[in-house]
């Protein structure tokens, strides 16, 4: 409990530092301009990168050494690099972002040797046992995640929330962990800058989010190679949310002949946010919506992860998620 509490503590002075740092010197923040962001009378910073690096980097030094933290504390700080590039050039091209972010990932799972070991649709796992077609497998895998990812991230709370409530569905279940992992510090790190983020004093930044969603992969994908006897089915139902909603931005553009990697004001998170905004006067609009999301994600993940051994139940699940998903996405898009 003492533990809990020190970290909690230390976690929460790290946030005010870099709230005061970044406001003061205006260093990596954001003035929102989109118009499903509230005008902010000051700049918000942008210190998810940051903030998580710099977390999971020092909880990496309080675990079992192993010669994997470094690769990864190595590739989450380059990820951080091209995250924090992308939040300071406004112009940086979408198709030289991916290009860099393909070139890392194919990098990080050569150097860790990291596979997706299996995923329970028999033609796939027959094609996976190729070194070759594992290796675009799973890079293609982690790409969809990381922009699946930055796609949500457009309420506060959306993605930090997700994340957190994956963590603390695993914290909740008897599935085996990589030696190295402590669930509780992740728990925890996502927590304070849920708290933060809750209130607006800092946001992610594509940052935040690039350095989040490579930590969640391996993990995730760890999780599954190590625990053989479960459905390989509960990756898709861990990380539906992030993957389907690139999928269906990506096909939703191009049926209107839009740009895919434009931004818009048509996701799931922005229509709650607009609906919200119009019955409730607060400041705290944007947040509730990510709120809202987070509790139903929170549904999906506990039951996921409670009948993770029958592949029947979890593609159940999964389209449960997916068809409520659409329901409350098309209602709320012919209501406006």
């Amino acid at each position: 409990m003492y533990q809990i509490l020190f970290q909690l503590f230390i976690l929460t002075i790290f946030s005010l530092s870099l709230i005061f740092l970044q406001s003061k010197y205006l260093v990596l923040v954001d003035t929102p301009k989109e118009k499903h962001k509230k005008k902010y009378n000051k700049n918000i910073p942008l210190s998810g990168g940051v903030y998580f690096f710099t977390s999971f980097f020092f909880y990496s030094l309080s675990t079992i050494y192993q010669y994997e933290n470094y690769v990864i504390n190595l590739f989450l700080l380059f990820f951080l690099i091209l995250g924090i590039f992308s939040d300071l050039k406004s112009n940086f091209r979408p198709k030289n972002r991916i290009l860099f972010q393909t070139a890392l990932i194919f990098i990080l799972i050569f150097t860790l040797d990291l596979k997706i070991n299996r995923t329970g649709v028999f033609f796939l796992d027959y094609f996976i046992q190729n070194n070759i077609f594992n290796l675009i497998f799973t890079s293609f895998c982690i790409l969809v995640l990381i922009n699946g990812t930055n796609f949500c991230d457009g309420v506060n709370c959306n993605v930090v929330g997700y994340y957190l409530i994956l963590s603390f569905g695993i914290f909740l279940s008897s599935l085996n962990l990589p030696s190295y992992l402590r669930i509780e510090s992740i728990i925890i790190i996502f927590f304070v800058f849920y708290i933060f983020n809750f209130f607006k004093k800092y946001f992610l930044g594509d940052s935040g989010v690039y350095v989040v969603s490579i930590f969640m992969a391996i993990y995730i994908i760890k999780l599954i190679n190590i625990n053989t006897t479960i459905s390989p089915i509960l990756a898709l139902n861990l990380l539906w949310y992030p993957a389907f909603e690139n999928l269906f931005s990506i096909l939703r553009r191009s049926l209107y002949n839009k740009k895919i990697h434009a931004a818009d004001r048509k996701h799931l998170h922005i229509l709650i946010f607009e609906l919200l905004k119009k019955k409730n006067t607060t400041d705290l609009s944007n947040s509730l919506s990510g709120l809202i999301i987070n509790i139903f994600m929170f549904i999906g993940i506990i039951y996921s992860i409670k009948y993770s051994f029958s592949s029947k139940i979890l593609l159940t699940i999964l389209m449960l998620n997916i068809i409520i998903y659409l329901i409350v996405y098309f209602y709320l898009f012919l209501k406006k």
